[in-house]
């Protein structure tokens, strides 16, 4: 009677492409189990072309919600439970930047595809495809990545991506 009933929440799959990654600067994030469980899964590619540009003041990879546009995008599937994905919607801004949707990922030739969460910009200003579109995401000591816990409160990453006209 008195057991912890264990959480019997279902792994999702996401993709990630950018600081997230393992090696880069914010892959301590889905290593802290405080934040819930990720596991690596695989290696993956976009099934489609999407622009994945660095931007913001802060250097933050954005994957932007233009298909046809770009490259085809390498990153890396985890498993993730829920409270790992609620512990990513907070920090990845979700409410006022991304959104999170699914999308199928390619995992390989002849393995098929794989449907998994991806946050993706779909609301940004015009300039940013303007940008270099890269095929995959390094953090470099050319734009380097500003952790959340370094940026300013005075400026947000949304207010480099406002949608005010630029002269």
């Amino acid at each position: 009677m008195g057991q912890v009933k264990k959480a019997t929440s279902a792994l999702s799959k996401l993709f990630v492409y950018g600081a997230l990654k393992y090696g880069q600067p914010s892959n301590s994030i889905l290593a802290n189990t405080g934040n819930g469980y990720a596991n690596f899964w695989c290696r993956a590619t976009t099934t489609q072309k999407l622009p994945l540009v660095i931007a913001t003041r802060y250097n933050i990879p954005f994957l932007l919600n233009k298909p046809g546009v770009g490259y085809y995008v390498t990153g890396e599937i985890y498993e993730v439970d829920d409270r790992m994905l609620n512990s990513l919607d907070n920090l990845e801004d979700c409410q006022d930047i991304y959104t999170r949707e699914k999308q199928d990922m390619n995992i390989g030739v002849g393995e098929g595809t794989v449907p998994c969460w991806v946050y993706l910009l779909q609301k940004y200003p015009e300039k940013l495809l303007s940008l270099p579109y890269l095929s995959g995401y390094e953090n470099s000591s050319t734009h380097p990545y500003i952790m959340r816990h370094r940026r300013t409160h005075k400026h947000p990453a949304q207010d480099d991506l406002s949608y005010t006209a630029q002269n």
